[in-house]
């Protein structure tokens, strides 16, 4: 029905990175290229397994390469009441820095973290935030129901583990055209909807700082993305869709 929830469709997608635009300031890069690694699967029943990889090469203005990899591994409870994250950020010259831990939320909508690594730590907050894979499935309901704006806070266990973002994702007019990346060859996409979407990610400790980070794509019914656009402010990424894999969806059990 058209009040149904989103499916999510498991997925494994590629993206090839390049620098889209500098904003020429002293410490941006002058060249970037990169790959990301997506795989998604899970379903409403069983919960919903993401793990990304990102592995980037920067050239800085005096010429010289930086070269940096982040891997996630998280699983959303199938509610969407707990997170378990494990973030993995390394670079040729320091020991790999790892975030783990788990959050959970109760009913009233408080957040609670639970961090083993970089250090043991108990917290609890107030802040009514929301998990991944919730905040896409949301995003697309919003979509679905002509909304151009969605305001939320979101926890991905990102940074040391200890950060909620407050995010404005802007949604802009849908299109079923098809696009010239892989997802014109899955058969499931056909005359799918997609709408482009721009979410701003802000400190919710800094609230008058500008956003930290924005991210733009294309966002699909199925929770798969086209064309992204990482802004990291003095610097923006492109990601091109290379490949998509669509995985099994497992049906739920009645």
């Amino acid at each position: 029905s058209a009040d149904a929830r989103p499916v999510m469709a498991p997925h494994r997608a590629f993206y090839e990175l390049s620098l889209l635009k500098t904003s020429g300031e002293a410490s941006a890069p002058v060249g970037a290229s990169g790959r990301i690694a997506y795989d998604f699967t899970g379903s409403a029943c069983e919960g919903y397994t993401t793990t990304f990889r990102q592995a980037t090469e920067m050239t800085a203005p005096e010429g010289e390469g930086v070269s940096t990899s982040m891997r996630s591994t998280s699983f959303e409870s199938a509610d969407h009441s707990t997170l378990t994250f494990r973030v993995e950020n390394s670079s040729p010259r320091h020991p790999p820095e790892i975030v783990e831990g788990s959050a959970s939320r109760s009913g009233d909508g408080s957040l609670s973290i639970d961090l083993r690594r970089p250090a043991v730590m108990k917290t609890d907050t107030d802040h009514d935030a929301i998990f991944p894979t919730d905040m896409m499935i949301r995003a697309i309901e919003a979509a679905r129901a002509g909304q151009v704006t969605m305001a939320t806070k979101l926890y991905d266990g990102s940074n040391e583990g200890d950060k909620v973002f407050y995010t404005l994702s802007v949604i802009g007019r849908p299109s079923t055209a098809a696009l010239s990346d892989p997802t014109k060859d899955a058969p499931e996409m056909r005359n799918m909807r997609r709408w482009p979407v721009t979410v701003s990610y802000f400190d919710v400790a800094k609230a008058d700082a500008p956003p930290a980070y924005l991210l733009s794509f294309q966002m699909w019914e199925n929770g798969v993305s086209s064309d992204l656009v990482l802004d990291y402010g003095s610097f923006q990424l492109k990601g091109a869709l290379t490949k998509l894999e669509m995985l099994p969806l497992n049906a739920c059990r009645k």
